[in-house]
């Protein structure tokens, strides 16, 4: 355990040197691998075995027809179908952040693309109409939570490659979960914005604006639905539905919103191929440090002392929860995926749970990572966006974060909140 707390410790060093998670990910790998005595042809095996896979080519499917979808005005499309939604709401704009964080997240997956595309819209706006900025910052950062909980989610994808677990039930998993949490943070947004005395004005629910709204987005609102639907009912794989939503969003983009030029597909493969390449190079220098950390054998450690020391089912689940919280606090969601996700499996079995139940609570674990302080990537987003120091988001954000700490404590003792949905097929 000693050995594997120093890896820890030196990757927060490199981390906090400023060097990018995964390359800090390999330096610290490296070291170790030398150290040990572990023949250098290991960096190579694991860096490209961890990705030689064809499910993993659902990722940046995924990512290609998210920036389609965005570069078709999709996002604006859903801002202006949540505006007329709930804009109407006492939280105006904090509301329509979060619903369009939640109809996003159907789309994209992603909760850094969400952080960009949301935010870059609506934080301007949100400061434009006089909210504070780490007002803006809170309800963007802590709404993009949803995007990788909401199906289809990269996230869930890489759970399911590396424990096997059917991916179809882990969307559906997270269904009741997303929802939740988006609820209770737009009863949050309503408190904080009569707390901090907002009154702005704001237009008239209207049940015509509405339907207009809703027929003017719906080619985009039922891209989910086809993505999900097509996996769920085993018509296609995740990796065949991220190319359907490539199709899709083209046809949308060249036809319906009439907004996708040809000149742009060049713009949005390079766009892709950078953040597609920064996920697997992160999932490949993650993949040879998880397997320094199983010569060490920490994940055993890990897993005898939940099962077998502490023993009681809820007990070591807390365990497992604060160990990841803490660890999520300096790495990224997409490294603790890789690190532990057989590790949880393996726990989650000899507890007695549901395997569904026990996989989609540990990812939405793993996602809060994203939205804290000192390396949360969401949250480094919108603070870029509003230019505002990160301590002064902390604040504003903290009662985001409780509520879905809540949510994640309900699925623990509620695991029908999981696993209803996945039981009905």
């Amino acid at each position: 355990m000693i050995q594997a707390a120093m890896i820890f410790v030196l990757l927060l060093f490199f981390i906090f040197l400023g060097f990018p998670i995964y390359v800090s990910t390999i330096i610290t790998a490296i070291i170790f691998i030398v150290a040990m005595d572990i023949p250098f042809i290991l960096v190579i095996i694991k860096m490209f075995g961890s990705i030689d896979s064809f499910s993993l080519m659902a990722i940046p499917f995924f990512i290609i027809a998210g920036n389609v979808m965005t570069k078709s005005k999709i996002t604006d499309k859903l801002v202006n179908f949540a505006n007329a939604a709930v804009g109407h709401m006492k939280g105006g704009l904090g509301h329509v952040n979060i619903l369009a964080s939640m109809l996003f997240g159907g789309i994209q997956g992603s909760g850094a693309a969400d952080a960009s595309a949301i935010g870059g819209m609506l934080i301007p706006a949100m400061e434009k109409q006089g909210y504070d900025k780490d007002y803006a910052v809170a309800v963007t950062a802590g709404s993009s939570m949803l995007s990788p909980i909401i199906p289809p989610s990269i996230a869930m994808i890489l759970y399911s490659f590396y424990t096997e677990t059917p991916v179809s039930r882990l969307f559906l998993g997270g269904v009741i979960p997303g929802v939740l949490i988006g609820a209770l943070q737009m009863i949050v947004n309503s408190i904080t914005y009569r707390r901090r005395g907002y009154t702005f004005e704001s237009g008239k629910f209207s049940w015509a604006l509405l339907g207009r709204t809703f027929i003017s987005s719906f080619g985009a609102l039922i891209m989910p639905l086809i993505i999900v639907c097509g996996i769920i009912f085993g018509l296609v794989t995740p990796t065949e539905s991220g190319v359907i939503a490539i199709a899709y969003g083209l046809v949308y983009g060249f036809f319906i919103s009439k907004e996708l030029k040809l000149k742009d597909l060049p713009q949005v493969l390079l766009d892709s191929a950078v953040t597609t390449s920064v996920v697997m190079m992160t999932i490949s220098a993650a993949g040879v440090l998880s397997n320094v950390l199983v010569r060490m054998r920490f994940q055993n450690e890990v897993l005898n002392f939940a099962v077998n020391t502490l023993q009681n089912p809820y007990l070591a689940t807390f365990f497992m929860m604060i160990v990841l919280l803490i660890l999520g606090c300096f790495l990224d969601p997409t490294v603790l995926i890789a690190m532990f996700a057989t590790s949880i499996l393996s726990i989650g079995n000899a507890l007695g749970f549901d395997p569904i139940h026990y996989g989609v609570l540990m990812v939405i674990i793993m996602q809060v990572g994203a939205i804290t302080p000192p390396v949360g990537t969401f949250l480094f987003i919108s603070c870029g966006i509003a230019r505002l120091p990160l301590e002064q988001s902390v604040g504003a954000l903290s009662p985001y974060i409780f509520v879905i700490l809540l949510v994640i404590i309900a699925m623990i003792f509620i695991p029908q909140i999981v696993t209803l949905l996945p039981s009905l097929i």
